[in-house]
């Protein structure tokens, strides 16, 4: 069987950073990450930022975190899973920095939603909603 050529992707790269961050060999992923043929997309720092997660690399996790503000400002989970490393730590004056940064940015976190269904009806719920301003309302399934 002859080897195929496969030019290597962000996604390629992305998928070896979470590997490696997976395995705790954050080293070896930020080596790959200061090595990359390209530079490095949202979802390679995303995957570092997840693996500073699981192992509570607080200070990779902020480098990691930098990256993602300036490439995807108004993305809310990046700010949101920083200030909680921050404030599980006991940082709280950090996680109060990043959560302004948020409202600074514009970023806002979407509200949660769940679905229902009773009978042949589905009913939407919002999270903050009062009972007589349901947002979402019913439909016949």
């Amino acid at each position: 069987m002859k080897a195929r050529n496969i030019e290597p992707t962000q996604m390629h790269y992305a998928c070896m950073v979470d590997l490696l961050g997976r395995a705790c060999l954050m080293e070896d992923a930020v080596r790959l990450i200061d090595n990359l043929p390209m530079i490095p997309d949202a979802n390679i720092w995303g995957a570092l930022l997840g693996a500073c997660r699981i192992h509570g690399n607080i200070e990779l996790a902020s480098w990691a975190a930098e990256h993602l503000f300036k490439l995807k400002p108004q993305h809310s989970g990046y700010y949101i899973l920083l200030a909680n490393m921050y404030a599980e730590a006991g940082k709280w004056d950090e996680a109060n920095r990043v959560r302004e940064l948020m409202k600074s940015k514009g970023a806002r976190k979407s509200p949660a939603c769940s679905w229902v269904q009773t009978n042949d009806q589905v009913h939407g719920f919002v999270a903050g909603e009062k009972m007589e301003n349901l947002a979402l309302g019913s439909w016949q399934a």
